[in-house]
């Protein structure tokens, strides 16, 4: 049997994450996802449904049961909360849901502060 094409590496990937809590609830059951770079994606569902539990496991905030998610080909498993910090802030762009924005910026320098962290330029 030959060997896969490796392929460009995926931006996002998800692969079987379970994220159970106490009591028994279950959020995420096996969820596999593959995002390739510069594509967008819309998670859509009712409340309670598990969305918010998919995102946090997908940027780092939180770390699930089992599975593994991997951020521009790195896994997050072995990581620590200050590589976390520093990938987050390298490569995860992320609004909640209450929007959490810095008040004296406009919505465009918000979108732009991540990069201005990273010491990235906006140009371009």
């Amino acid at each position: 049997m030959g060997a896969l094409a490796a392929g460009p590496v995926p931006a996002l990937e998800l692969d079987a994450v379970c994220r159970a809590y106490r009591g028994g609830v279950t959020a995420l059951d096996g969820v596999s996802l593959r995002v390739p770079a510069g594509r967008m994606v819309a998670v859509l569902g009712r409340s309670g449904s598990g969305k918010s539990t998919l995102l946090q496991c997908a940027a780092g905030l939180d770390r699930p049961t089992s599975g593994t998610v991997r951020i521009g080909g790195t896994g997050l498993a072995g990581l620590g909360e200050a590589a976390l910090t520093r990938l987050r802030r390298d490569r995860v762009g992320f609004v909640f849901q209450s929007l959490n924005l810095v008040p004296s910026l406009s919505v465009l320098e918000n979108a732009a502060l991540p990069l201005l962290l990273a010491g990235q330029g906006t140009d371009g």
